[in-house]
């Protein structure tokens, strides 16, 4: 009986082991401090290939290493609006692979910068100087 409780405790412990030694650094790791984490390698690259399905975002990256498919499993909806094709992508990987699932973005490059409102407005000229100031439209006499 004693050679069995031994042997049981024994196997409860080994399987703790292993499962804490592959599992804890994708549970625990975004809660430690930097120095605890995994070093991670940043790739970047372009993205040649963008495919939604149901529960899962598709992104092909082109990079200097070589392709990689990265498939996200969540947050799909925002990282389906985020990221387009063509966009130059940041990713954290613990090492080069060519598979990877739910890799974190580090940052995101568009193809071409948006312009904010101001830059679509046509300027105003302005008189030179000793020139009478152009009258104001729309608006009550100065007098």
């Amino acid at each position: 009986m004693k050679a069995w409780m031994i042997a049981v405790i024994l196997l409860i412990g080994v399987a703790l082991g292993v499962s804490g030694t592959i599992l804890a650094p994708k549970l625990v790791g975004p809660y430690l401090p930097q120095l605890f984490r995994a070093k991670a390698e940043v790739i970047e690259g372009e993205v040649d290939r963008k495919s939604r399905e149901q529960d899962r975002l598709l992104l092909t990256v082109q990079t200097s290493q070589g392709t990689v498919l990265a498939t996200f499993k969540q947050k799909v909806a925002e990282i389906d609006l985020l990221v387009q094709k063509g966009d130059t992508v940041t990713l954290a990987l613990r090492r080069y692979e060519p598979f990877v699932e739910n890799p974190a973005i580090e940052r995101v490059r568009k193809l071409q910068p948006t312009k904010p409102e101001a830059a679509k407005q046509e300027p105003t000229s302005r008189p030179k100087a000793g020139e009478p100031s152009p009258p104001e439209t729309g608006g009550a006499s100065a007098y």
